[in-house]
C-alpha cells in the first residue's frame, strides 16, 4: 500500500482498514462506528438526496470521508461533524483537495436535546450569506446518537428541507410505525409531525465494516417545520404531553395527564376526564393507541384551556 494510496479517501475494505492501521485507528463500538463500505449504496444516498450545486449538506460522523466526499463533488458547501479525534484527523487529510468541504471535531449535540450552537451558527451563515440555498442533513447517522440527533434537528432552529439518514433498522420502524404497534412512540410521533417519511430500502450487515449485529435502512424524511408549527402553534406543550404519554407505556391518557398537574385541572381527573370526552378520545387508552391528528387536537384543547385559566 503506498502512501498515496493511504492519504486517499478509501473505496475499498482494504483501502480503509490500511488507512486506519497506518494511523493507529480503531472502530470504536461505544460510538456506533460501523464504515459503510459498498460504493454502490453511497452513490445511492447522494442519488436519494437529489444533492446539487444549490445545496447546503451537514453530514453527522465523517467517518473515513466516503460519503463526504461524494457529497463535496455536488453540493454548494458541505459540513462534516466528527467526534472521533483520529477519524477526524483521517478525513481532514484525505478531503483536503475538496475546498467546499470543511469538518469540525466535535459532538453535533450540546446535549442530549439539542444540537451544538457553533454548527447551527456556521450553517445559518452559510444560508445568509448565499440566499436560495437549500439546507440537507446527509449522513450514515452513527447508531449511538439516531434518536437525539434527529430529535434535535427535528425540533430546532436550522430550516432543514431533507434528511436522507442511514440508521439501524429498528429506528426507522419507530420513524415510520404506526398507532398501535410496539414500535410507536416519541420518535414517531414528532417525526411525524414535522416530516414525510419514505424508507427507501433495507441494507444487509456486510454493508458495513466491523459487521453490525442488525440491519439498517436508508430512510428519507421530507421536512416541513413551517407546516408543522402551524398544525401544533403550542409545539413546547405538545412536545410535554406526548413524552409524558409514553414515560409509562402501561398508564392510560388520563393517568400520564392527570400527572403534569395542568393548571386547569386542580386535582380533579374529571375535569381532565372532560377535555378526552369533548374531543371523542376515550381517557382509558393507553398512549400508543393515539394517532398524530389526536395529540394535536389534545394539544390544542388543553392549550386552550390553560390560556383561559391564565387570561381568567
Amino acid at each position: 500500500m503506498t502512501y498515496d494510496t493511504i492519504n486517499t479517501v478509501p473505496s475499498t475494505l482494504s483501502a480503509l482498514k490500511a488507512a486506519l492501521r497506518e494511523r493507529g485507528i480503531f472502530p470504536k463500538k461505544r460510538l456506533g462506528q460501523n464504515f459503510l463500505i459498498d460504493q454502490n449504496i453511497l452513490r445511492l444516498i447522494v442519488k436519494t438526496a437529489a444533492i446539487c450545486e444549490r445545496d447546503i449538506i451537514l453530514e453527522i460522523g465523517t467517518g473515513a470521508g466516503s460519503l463526504t466526499k461524494l457529497l463535496g463533488e455536488r453540493a454548494h458547501e458541505v459540513l462534516g461533524v466528527e467526534i472521533d479525534r483520529g477519524l477526524f484527523n483521517l478525513s481532514w487529510e484525505v478531503l483536503t483537495p475538496y475546498k467546499n468541504i470543511h469538518l469540525i471535531n466535535m459532538d453535533v449535540l450540546k446535549s442530549k436535546t439539542a444540537i451544538d450552537p457553533r454548527v447551527e451558527e456556521i450553517l445559518k451563515g452559510w444560508l445568509q450569506s448565499n440566499r436560495g440555498l437549500t439546507l440537507k442533513v446527509v449522513s450514515n447517522l452513527p447508531y449511538s446518537i439516531s434518536t437525539p440527533a434527529i430529535i434535535a434537528i427535528l425540533e430546532g432552529e436550522l430550516p432543514v428541507e431533507l434528511m436522507v439518514l442511514t440508521l439501524q433498522k429498528e429506528i426507522v420502524d419507530r420513524l415510520a410505525a404506526r398507532p398501535g404497534t410496539k414500535e410507536y412512540g416519541v420518535l414517531s410521533i414528532i417525526a411525524q409531525l414535522f416530516a414525510e417519511i419514505h424508507i427507501v430500502r433495507t441494507l444487509p450487515a456486510k454493508v458495513f465494516w466491523p459487521v453490525p449485529q442488525v440491519e439498517s435502512a436508508i430512510v428519507v424524511l421530507n421536512v416541513d417545520k413551517e407546516k408543522a408549527h402551524k398544525i401544533v402553534p403550542d409545539y413546547r406543550l405538545f412536545s410535554t404531553i406526548v413524552r409524558a404519554v409514553f414515560q409509562s407505556r402501561r398508564k392510560t391518557l388520563l393517568n400520564s395527564l392527570f400527572m403534569l398537574n395542568l393548571p386547569f385541572i386542580n386535582g380533579n381527573k374529571e375535569t381532565l376526564s372532560a377535555v378526552f370526552n369533548r374531543l371523542g378520545i376515550k381517557p382509558l387508552l393507553r398512549g400508543e393507541a393515539l394517532d398524530l391528528e389526536g395529540f394535536t387536537a389534545l394539544t390544542g384543547e388543553i392549550s386552550n384551556l390553560i390560556k383561559g385559566k391564565t387570561n381568567g
